[in-house]
């Protein structure tokens, strides 16, 4: 009888500890769950972060930027803001992109992803750098064959999830103005509803291939109420192939040109994510220089905060600047896989199709 009682109490206690172990273990994998960081808190005090000149390489100082200081106080610039252009002027969005008036702030954008090999490379040289920044996202990757489709997806939440705002860039990067109304309503519609599918939210800011407009598209934009964001920096990458220095150097110009800006990038492109270190590494030595002649630092921001800021541009706009049509002088010649098919194709304006992507690349 002893002996059974004692056999008793050790399989008691083993199956206390085996119960304790589970217990643990759950609440350990609900602890460490993946949470989203969102891009509507509030980011506090100026800092120097360091992030590498190569993927693998040690990390170094590189640049002052606004860290993403999540904190439980109501957020300073709520995602999304009041629009600052409801009327989806071009003249006034190209103006907007500039920013706060000679304030030296700069926000990084980039097109045409998430692509797997150049996007998943490019998010951990941001996290270094504690850089925010918009990736205006075609949706045709998130509805490709396997496995791009799976990878995409998992790097547009990943996006997300580290802070960054995504951007609507329509599903086949076509140029909206050769399109039907009712195809260009399907490349913005359908863009945002693979976006929203994937990571649960609609994108607020909206940027039209290669910069191409016109009074059409101007027209689904507004009554969507995008915000139309362009840019002031552009990188020219696309053109610039295997040539990160010389990317890196035309940012550089256009930084010191500008006094700062909305920067164009393409994280398709492996020569433009290796461009980020060096763009970084000459912003905080030129910080370190304008420290000394007392000069204020350029500033990398977040989209809210970069958007908060521009609104104090709008009193040095003119007033109802008539949207420009799209024109050489309006494109951004960039590269990445487009739809297939006739962009000229005529649609009926209630049922336009679902083009199918072209998975090739090749340069616009």
């Amino acid at each position: 009888m002893k002996f059974r009682a004692e056999l008793f109490a050790i399989r008691a206690v083993a199956v206390l500890v085996v119960g304790l172990a589970i217990a643990a273990g759950a609440w350990l994998a609900w602890d460490t769950r993946p949470r989203l960081v969102l891009h509507n808190r509030v980011r506090r005090p100026v800092t120097i972060v360091s992030a590498p000149p190569a993927p693998d390489a040690p990390g170094e100082p590189v640049v002052t930027v606004i860290p993403p200081d999540v904190t439980d106080a109501p957020p300073e610039n709520p995602w999304p803001p009041p629009l600052l252009n409801p009327s989806a002027f071009l003249r006034a969005s190209w103006d907007l992109s500039m920013g706060r008036p000679g304030a030296h702030e700069i926000l990084f954008s980039f097109d045409d992803g998430p692509n797997p090999g150049t996007t998943d490379r490019l998010l951990p040289m941001l996290d270094r750098a504690g850089i925010h920044a918009v990736f205006f996202v075609c949706g045709w990757r998130l509805e490709a064959e396997e496995p791009l489709r799976s990878r995409a997806r998992a790097i547009l939440r990943n996006t997300l999830a580290r802070g960054h705002v995504i951007g609507n860039h329509t599903v086949h990067h076509r140029v909206l103005p050769n399109l039907s109304t009712a195809q260009i309503a399907y490349e913005i519609d359908h863009n945002a509803e693979l976006i929203e599918e994937v990571i649960g939210q609609r994108p607020h800011l909206f940027r039209p291939p290669y910069g191409a407009y016109s009074e059409d598209v101007r027209r689904v934009v507004t009554a969507r109420r995008y915000e139309l964001w362009l840019w002031s920096i552009d990188s020219h990458d696309w053109q610039r192939v295997n040539d990160a220095d010389g990317v890196a150097q035309a940012v550089i110009t256009l930084i010191g040109n500008h006094a700062g800006g909305t920067v164009l990038l393409h994280d398709t492109h492996p020569w433009s994510v290796a461009a980020v270190p060096r763009i970084l590494r000459w912003i905080d030595e030129t910080n370190r220089e304008r420290a000394r002649e007392g000069r204020a630092p350029y500033t990398i921001m977040d989209a809210p905060r970069y958007l908060a800021g521009a609104r104090e541009r709008l009193r040095l706009l003119p007033g109802a600047a008539a949207p420009r049509d799209a024109g050489a002088d309006s494109l951004e010649p960039t590269t990445g896989a487009v739809g297939g098919g006739d962009p000229d194709a005529q649609v009926p304006d209630a049922a336009p199709p679902e083009p199918s992507p072209d998975a090739s690349d090749g340069h616009s």
